[in-house]
């Protein structure tokens, strides 16, 4: 209710009324209780820093030093970019003022950083235009250590340029500690990220990600930095080569998504020292370069990862057009299968190749002996089958190859995740063979017609061959229970 009472009440013969004469007292006792209260406020903040100090067996017992690794400990850089809020440092800055100051201290806490906005893991200021003045102090508190920030960029913050450009701003001007970076936003504000004009580059892991397929590539923009810099690793998600300002022949580790395949062959062309290669979704050319007519040599790749590739013919062009005299890891991670083109693919290998992993669908099972044939040198090799595949056909016909002594003499781990209906019938039969007695086998059955089949018979039957020294191990629910374990556990009661 609005006040009515005036500046200077004269009401009774030039003197305030009695009503304003209380009403002036009343206040007067209120600004005496107000200082009163800021008093003891600040009596019982200093206080509370006493009690800290003779309670807190961490900072009072520990020297900085140590303590500063305990909290480093409780939220490492990497916990930083995972989703639970509890591992920020600004927890521990809320406790009070001695922690406050020594996680301040302590560079090593501020050198990860999550830039996301909205949402459950993300630091979410009750006003969005703090966010810059979180970010700026945040990273003034890294002192001059190289920087890991992931940016999620969202819708909310994609229509609030003002906070957008504040954000990319601050983090332009601490381009020279950027080493590991992922960048998922809009796809024409690449160019944003410029970094500073007269600062080097430092940067090694590089992920730029686009997830808005309906962008087209004229509404792109490109990622250039005013020191180019040199990554080792590097992941493109929907974002094209073309766009992609950087030097490439220091990378190591490369990983791409949805891109031509003609591109892929040109990163193959700029990075001569790949080691890691993993190829996700790749498409038909995009007419961004030419397709070789002869194989591109990666002498350092050992790794090699062909996942999701929709179109047959781009798999068998993609192993037509690559040799890989030292790879030690293939990974087939689709239902593709052109035999002809992994046996000619197979050619190009030495005898470094270790570990081998496909998807086999139902149309092909019969047919992959005739290519494990020539991998002689696998030690570790695991079959993955759709569930329409019955895996008992799929381990008769390895059973049956592998009576030679020939096939994978060096294998030492054999996995299945599959649908069985009954593989103790050929489980037996793969441990009798001299090669393979020492072998490592796991099943993993993530469907539940073979529990279904698994009586007590069949139970005693893989369980005799365990005791017998036969390393087997038979899983369900992505390998987190241990059927033949718990069955036996189970008899024990």
């Amino acid at each position: 209710m609005k006040v009515l009472r005036p500046e200077q009440c004269i009401a009774l013969d030039g003197h305030p009324c009695a009503a304003c004469t209380e009403d002036i007292e009343l206040e007067k006792e209120m600004n005496e209780l107000e200082i009163r209260i800021k008093e003891i406020h600040l009596r019982r903040r200093a206080l509370r820093t006493v009690m800290n100090e003779n309670h807190d067996r961490l900072i009072h017992k520990f020297p900085p030093e140590i303590a500063s690794h305990i909290f480093i400990q409780y939220a490492p850089p990497s916990a930083l970019l995972d989703k639970d809020d509890r591992s920020t440092p600004l927890y521990l800055g809320a406790v009070c003022q001695k922690w406050r100051q020594l996680a301040w201290t302590t560079p090593q806490l501020w050198s990860s950083l999550l830039v996301g906005f909205c949402g459950r893991g993300r630091y979410n200021c009750s006003n969005e235009l703090d966010l810059p003045q979180l970010i700026g102090g945040w990273l003034e508190r890294s002192a001059s250590l190289p920087l890991t920030i992931r940016f999620d960029e969202s819708e909310r913050v994609y229509t609030d340029g003002v906070v957008y450009h504040e954000v990319i701003d601050i983090l332009n001007k601490q381009s020279a500690r950027w080493y590991d970076m992922h960048f998922d936003l809009p796809p024409c504000h690449l160019c944003y990220l410029h970094g500073s004009d007269s600062q080097g580059s430092i940067l090694r892991r590089l992920v730029l990600c686009n997830r808005r397929p309906s962008i087209r590539d004229s509404n792109f923009s490109t990622f250039s930095l005013n020191s180019k810099p040199s990554p080792t690793d590097l992941t493109l998600l929907m974002v094209g080569l073309r766009h992609v300002d950087i030097i490439w022949n220091n990378l190591t580790v490369a990983s791409v998504d949805y891109i031509g395949v003609d591109e892929c062959f040109e990163l193959i062309r700029r990075a001569p020292l790949l080691e890691n290669l993993s190829l996700s979704r790749i498409y038909a050319s995009s007419l961004f370069s030419p397709i070789p007519d002869t194989r591109i040599v990666l002498p350092y790749l050992h790794s090699l990862e062909l996942s999701r590739i929709a179109e047959e013919n781009v798999v068998a062009k993609i192993l037509d057009s690559v040799c890989l005299p030292s790879l030690k890891q293939w990974i087939h991670n689709q239902p593709s299968f052109p035999l002809d083109n992994m046996i000619s693919f197979t050619g190009c290998l030495s005898s470094h190749l270790k570990i081998f992993k496909i998807i086999v669908d139902e149309s092909d099972y019969h047919r992959v002996t005739e290519l494990l044939c020539l991998l002689s040198s696998l030690e570790f090799l695991e079959l993955r089958s759709p569930t329409s595949l019955q895996g008992d056909e799929l381990l008769h016909i390895l059973c049956a190859s592998a009576q030679s002594p020939l096939f994978l003499p060096q294998l030492q781990s054999l996995e299945f995740v599959c649908e069985f209906r009954s593989p103790w019938k050929y489980l037996h039969h793969i441990f009798t063979l001299s090669h393979w007695q020492t072998l490592r086998m796991k099943i993993d059955s993530r469907f539940n017609f073979l529990l279904r089949k698994m009586t007590d018979e069949s139970m005693t039957i893989l369980l005799e061959l365990v005791e017998k020294g036969f390393d087997l191990t038979i899983v369900k629910s992505h390998g987190q229970i241990d059927l033949l374990q718990k069955y036996k556990e189970a008899q024990v009661f």
